[in-house]
């Protein structure tokens, strides 16, 4: 979003200053135009006066200023949703002192501009299509070519912060199968993959995603991410991601750089207790 905005003022920017240009330049005529208009003057003798009362002769011009325009409302927010998914609840997610010893549960705000709607609680239902796209990892070169992340069946969602505004996520994602299930962690695992660091001589012009990534065993993922180029974030983000039959849990915890990673194997294992049927 704010890459988007910085484009399109940037493009703002250019037309004014496009617009000031034209409208500070001089007309000039060329000398033949110059002496033709001077001699055409001088044949046709002194302009005539107005006659009568200027302020009657005076034709109004027309009004040039345009109509107020409306102002755009935001389109309306979808309902409020639920603080279970199907077979998921509260229960299926991690205890925030297992997500770190000062994170809290956090209820986020309505926001118009992602159009998300609050329930007032930390927990909420997710839209099964979004939750796959929100889980690519972005700025990786290559891992478009990995088959797309697979739907879930169902999505329960619960935010931490602590109270120096670090952030935390945790999704628990029922597909029903467990084929489905494995597809996910496998493919989250390749697209990852090509979250490498940038050769020096690789120009960048946007932030580029740096992963680490390790497989305790085949049920479990755990990456270690952060920006590096331009406007890249000073944090860093410790993804924990285990699958338990059809069912994959997974916690996404922001630490400052110089802080040390969490426990992600202890957090691994809380993870697939809670997420057990």
């Amino acid at each position: 979003m704010k890459l988007t905005y910085r484009v399109a003022a940037g493009l703002a920017v250019g037309a004014l200053a496009v617009l000031m240009s034209a409208c500070n330049s001089t007309l000039t005529l060329a000398p033949a135009e110059e002496s033709a208009r001077t001699t055409e003057e001088s044949a046709s003798g002194p302009a005539a006066a107005p006659t009568g009362d200027a302020s009657t002769d005076r034709t109004p011009a027309a009004s040039t200023s345009a109509a107020p325009t409306a102002a755009v409302a935001d389109p309306p927010l979808p309902p409020r949703p639920k603080t279970t998914a199907g077979p998921l609840d509260a229960g299926n997610l991690p205890a925030a002192t297992r997500i770190g010893p000062t994170f809290t549960p956090h209820a986020e705000p309505d926001s118009a501009e992602d159009g998300s709607r609050s329930n007032g609680a930390p927990v909420r239902q997710r839209d099964p299509g979004e939750v796959a796209s929100s889980i690519v990892p972005l700025g990786c070169p290559g891992s478009e070519s990995v088959a797309a992340l697979p739907v879930p069946v169902n999505a329960l969602e619960e935010t931490y912060r602590t109270r120096e505004q670090r952030s935390a996520v945790a999704l628990v994602l029922d597909y029903g199968s467990d084929a489905a299930a494995t597809a996910l962690v496998e493919r989250l695992a390749a697209m990852l993959a090509y979250c490498t660091r940038p050769t020096p001589t690789d120009p960048l012009t946007t932030p580029r995603l740096v992963a680490t990534v390790s497989r305790p065993d085949k049920r479990t993922l755990f990456d270690s991410r952060y920006e590096v180029g331009p406007g890249a974030s000073p944090s860093r983000w410790d993804e924990t991601v285990v699958r338990d039959g059809s069912r994959v849990g997974l916690a996404i915890v922001e630490r400052a750089a110089s802080a040390p990673a969490g426990d992600q194997r202890g957090l691994a294992s809380h993870i697939r207790d809670r997420i057990a049927d």
